[in-house]
Formats: C-alpha cells, structure tokens, sequence
C-alpha cells in the first residue's frame, strides 16, 4: 500500500510506515499528480481533498487527523466508494484549555472577576460540552447554543443564538457549515455583532469564516471595546493583520495544538486505516516526560488568580500571541507563509493531565473543577 501523510502530521511516517509505503508531503503541496499511484491519503485541515485533487487516482481511503470536515468533499468521496475517517474530539481537551487560558489570562491582565457571570457556549459537541462542564463547576452561569442538537432533545435546555451573544463571554465550538438551516458561515455578523455587550470576552477557535472578520474590525475600531481572542482567520494564511492589532490575543490556529491532541488524531486515523486493512494496529505513541510538572499554589488567592497559576503552568497564550504580531511587520505576501511556519514549527505543549498540585488541601473548594481539567491532585 502506498500512503501519502501531510509531514506535519505527528508520528505520521512512524505509525503508517507500519502499514505500507509512506511518503511524507507538505499539507498545501499534496496535488493530483501526486495522487496518482496512492492508495490512502492523510491529511490536516489545510489540504482541500475533492474531485480536483483525487480524480483518476487510486484512492481508496482518506483520513483526516483534525476535528473538522469542512475541508473534504465528503459528497464525492462517498460516491466513489472512498472511505473516509476524521479524528473528532481528538484534540477536545487541548481547545478547552485554551479557551479557559485565555479567560484567566483576560481576567488577571485586567482584575475582573467571574462571580455572576455568564457565557454563551456556541456548539456544545465534543469542546462545547468539556467547556460546559467546567464552565458550571466554576460558578458560571451557562447558555448552551446548539440547533441540531436542540431537534433532537429539545428539553436538553438549550437557548438561542441571540441569548448565548449576550452573554459576559461568548466562545465559538461549531464547525463550518457553508450552507443549510444549520449554516455557520458568519455566524457573527454585522447584524447581530451588536448583541455583544461591552467588555465581554469574545473567543473563536472554531473556524475563521463562523466570524465575520470584517464586522468585528469594523466594530473594535469604531469601539474597542470587547476582549476578543481569535485563534482561527478567515481567508488563512493569509489574516487580517490590522484585525490582530485590535485583539487581546491572537494566534495561529493552533488551540487544539497540545502534543497529546495532535497525536490522538494520527492514533484515530492510523487505527481506522489498520481496520480498513483489515490489520491489527502495532504502532502506539510514547510521549516524552514533562519537566516542571508540579504546580505550587500559595497564599490566599482570588479564583482567577489561583487558576490562571494553573493553566499557564502548561502553556501561555501571550507566547503565541506575541509570534502572531511579529508578522504584522511581514510584506503582505509573506504574511500566509509566517503563518503556516508558526503552525509547522510549533512547539510541543502539554496538556493538564501531565501536572500535579501538591498541596490541594487548601483548594477543596475546586475540586470539582479540577478533577475536570484532569490534574493529578494530592495533599
């Protein structure tokens, strides 16, 4: 068998090498003549995968090692007896905290505090429901926002669009929808941005086009007046470099960019091609020791304070941010290859479950929430 992975795929040429023949391309460089002798291919959201790229290849089976599927042509591989597999949910606990990385951080930066208040959770699947979770176990008071789940359990208790943007933070977990009664494409727009309050948290790590980038720049030069974090564009490579100098912070798409994400998705898609090989799978990760893995609280601490200690033990999203804005001195036509050079050349961070508090007697009272977020907890 001979396989085509994206290089930047984590473990990709280990783990399918065990498999067949792999040969490891730039995500954007994989092409239709490339294909043409290729029985698998495995990709990143940055490879668009369609009658153009695949037609008059031997492709029987592609996969897909992020979350979303907008980037497939999901139609035409069915139609021709492709198989297909995504890696949902692989990097759920990665976005998550990320999005609570960048409110403790908001909240520090600027002494607000969360006591009575709300957030508008926008797509409850696998991230939206994680963020609910420790959402309510922090006090917060949750709207959940969801129509296709709402249709199938209509007493789940879930709110409208309207309802979750008016909230004190409003975080975005849908994926792209281009068309239907379920589209998501500028989601956020020039019509509804308004029902956004002044000083509300404002966060997208969905996908780029679910804002309308153009509304919020519009809106943040006329006002300024929202926290906003976006780590997905539109049009990328190539953002709006005058929008990320309105922002708090910005990054490159990269929230689900933990190592034990990026590896769950080569795991996901490695395990369903060995299935659809009808093999036994024999490759699995081995992940490298964390060093600085004890988190040490002390002293009598604001909840924001104390959590904000936490979550930027494993990682601070004013690193990113600050990578982000060097490129705003880039040439225009640099600007999407700084981009995919951040993404490619990303370091590996960790996710909460690899750190450890030691003195959590005198945390009790956030035992809940941080058994959510996973951490080793000990007295």
């Amino acid at each position: 068998m001979k396989i085509i992975v994206d290089e930047n795929i984590s473990f990709g040429f280990e783990a399918f090498s065990t498999i067949g023949s792999v040969t490891l391309m730039p995500g954007r460089g994989i092409s239709n003549e490339a294909l043409k002798n290729t029985d698998a291919l495995v990709v990143r959201s940055i490879t668009e995968v369609n009658e153009s790229l695949l037609k008059g290849t031997n492709i029987k089976f592609v996969g897909t090692a992020t979350i979303g599927t907008d980037h497939i042509d999901l139609e035409y591989l069915k139609k021709n007896n492709i198989t297909f597999t995504s890696a949902a949910g692989c990097n759920s606990h990665a976005v998550k905290e990320y999005v609570f990385n960048a409110i403790f951080s908001i909240c520090v930066k600027y002494n607000l505090s969360l006591k009575d208040k709300s957030i508008g959770i926008i797509g409850v699947g696998n991230i939206g429901s994680k963020n609910t979770a420790i959402a309510e176990s922090l006090g917060l008071k949750v709207f959940k926002n969801d129509p296709p789940l709402e249709r199938l359990n209509p007493s789940a208790g879930y709110c409208s669009l309207q309802e979750a943007l008016s909230c004190d933070i409003v975080t975005f977990h849908v994926p792209l929808n281009k068309e239907g009664i379920d589209k998501t494409v500028h989601l956020l727009n020039e019509s509804n941005i308004e029902l956004i309050k002044p000083g509300a948290i404002l966060i997208n790590s969905s996908r780029g086009p679910v804002v309308d980038n153009e509304a919020l720049k519009k809106r943040m030069n006329l006002k300024k007046d929202l926290y906003v974090v976006l780590d997905v564009w539109e049009k990328e490579p190539d953002f709006d470099t005058e929008l990320l100098k309105l922002i708090e912070y910005g990054s490159p798409h990269v929230a689900g960019y933990s190592l034990e994400g990026k590896v769950n998705g080569t795991v996901f898609v490695y395990e369903a091609l060995c299935n659809y090989c009808g093999i036994n799978p024999v490759w699995s990760p081995t992940y490298p020791p964390v060093n600085n893995h004890l988190i040490k609280i002390s002293g009598n601490r604001t909840l924001e304070k104390t959590m904000h200690t936490i979550f930027t033990q494993a990682y601070k999203i004013e690193e990113d941010d600050s990578a982000m804005r060097k490129i705003t001195n880039a040439k225009q036509e640099d600007v999407g290859k700084q981009f995919d050079f951040l993404r490619k050349d990303y370091r590996f961070r960790r996710e909460l479950n690899n750190y450890r508090i030691n003195n959590f007697s005198g945390l009790s009272q956030l035992k809940e929430s941080l058994s959510i977020l996973r951490l080793q907890l000990e007295n």
